[in-house]
């Protein structure tokens, strides 16, 4: 739903700068405020990872903004149990919710209508999964939290349990399509951390707690971040 929105959007604003030409000169004074949309989002690991979200920018001064972002995923498939006739069950299900917040600052060179600009950020986010195994006649159903292997859900990746703060550098193209509105694409270079959640597996009235370590790493993400931006 999302990605037919975006790809509406761009066409119709193409095809507005193609009817209105190409003097567009974005007002990028200080105070100038953006709503930011992105989409897409970088790998679950990778520096400075998130996966698309809501956001607002602010410059500080000319040249100079500042950009605060809020990110939500969640994700959930059904497991069917698929009994034999006349035999009782309970379908499983896989579910994982991610929550975070990153904060970054841009200085951009130049004011035109496609400008440059470099920056760095931080961000922090917190996933959980958990899953239930199908369950037939009188088998009690497998309860994982924050699964050591992660939780595969199809149509939207591996979730991981546990904790992610990175810091990164970054440097991106950002291109006015009319004065108000723009779209920009970015590169980033940084430290990631994960800390893993400990893994709870319970099955009937017994749960055992396992401890999982955590990871670090400094590389350049595998993909970018399409942002829509709108000013006002």
């Amino acid at each position: 739903m999302f990605k037919k929105l975006l790809v509406t959007v761009v066409v119709i604003l193409f095809a507005q700068t193609s009817a209105f030409g190409q003097g567009v000169t974005p007002d990028l004074a200080q105070g100038k405020t953006a709503m930011l949309f992105s989409f897409s989002g970088l790998s679950n690991l990778g520096a400075g990872d998130f996966e698309g979200g809501l956001g607002i920018k602010y410059y500080y001064s000319q040249g100079l903004a500042l950009r605060l972002g809020l990110q939500f995923a969640t994700a959930s498939e059904d497991i069917p149990a698929n009994p034999s006739p006349g035999q009782t069950s309970v379908d499983g299900e896989q579910s994982a919710t991610r929550l975070g917040i990153s904060a970054a600052a841009e200085w951009h060179r130049g004011v035109g209508r496609a400008n440059a600009y470099l920056g760095g950020g931080l961000g922090f986010s917190r996933t959980s999964t958990e899953s239930k195994s199908p369950a037939l006649g009188t088998t009690s159903q497998v309860v994982v939290k924050n699964n050591d292997s992660g939780e595969n859900i199809a149509g939207a990746g591996t979730f991981f349990g546990g904790r992610a703060f990175s810091l990164f550098a970054l440097a991106g193209v950002e291109f006015f399509v009319v004065k108000e509105v723009s779209l920009a694409a970015e590169y980033r270079l940084g430290f990631s951390s994960l800390s893993r959640a400990d893994e709870e597996r319970t099955a009937g009235n017994q749960t055992i707690t396992a401890k999982i370590g955590g990871s670090s790493g400094v590389g350049i993400a595998n993909s970018g971040v399409l942002t829509l931006a709108f000013y006002f």
